[in-house]
């Protein structure tokens, strides 16, 4: 039988992972996305944001971690795991297929960095009220529900904070994404958050950098 968490020990549990994370060193990083069918070369650098559909994951000093998409509470969030990305995903021959991102540019200064800070962005959604099927009987009250959508770390080495979303970004309008979806952008620019939606505040926030 599963074990049910109760929603506040599972935030409980992942803020105390997230926070876990600060004085880590990162060592490695890599991204996974489903297998590549096609004949053409698969895009995920996009400048301000990277595309890492199925998730992240970083080699620190201490271990692995994984920065994923998950439902844990509610369809779809960011959540961090201590341990290989490999441990969410269906491996095969045809299955998620993983790359090296750190010698990228925006990773290669904060390789070998400790996380200084790490935040996560919780977003209050109204859920319901739900009805039969035939729109008659009321079958529960709307309800509310708070979901860890996106995720900031801080480097020592770097001179902004990196987040990561669980957004479906519309490749063909670079600046809308559906937040809440089952993929992983990975976004370096401030001013790239706030055309995805989220307000300034300490979650924005880059000491007067874009």
């Amino acid at each position: 039988m599963t074990e049910v968490v109760a929603p506040d020990e599972a935030r409980a549990a992942l803020e105390r992972i997230v926070s876990g994370l600060v004085g880590e060193r990162l060592v490695g990083i890599r991204y996974s996305d489903v297998y590549n069918f096609g004949p053409e070369l698969r895009v995920w650098d996009h400048g301000d944001w990277h595309h890492a559909v199925m998730g992240v994951e970083f080699m620190l000093g201490t271990g692995p971690a994984s920065i994923i998409w998950t439902s844990t509470f509610h369809p779809y969030g960011v959540e961090v795991f201590r341990e290989p990305l490999s441990n969410h995903l269906v491996l095969g021959p045809e299955g998620p297929e993983m790359w090296e991102a750190g010698d990228h540019p925006h990773w290669r200064e904060r390789m070998k960095s400790p996380i200084s800070n790490a935040l996560l962005f919780w977003d209050r959604i109204v859920v319901g009220p739900a009805y039969r099927a035939d729109g008659g009987e009321r079958l529960s009250e709307a309800d509310s529900v708070e979901v860890p959508v996106a995720l900031r770390l801080e480097f020592a080495a770097g001179p902004l904070p990196v987040w990561f979303v669980s957004a479906v970004p519309k490749l063909s309008e670079p600046d809308d994404a559906f937040v809440h979806g089952d993929e992983i952008m990975v976004v370096f620019a401030a001013d790239k958050m706030r055309r995805l939606g989220f307000p300034d505040g300490q979650f924005i926030a880059t000491d007067g950098q874009p």
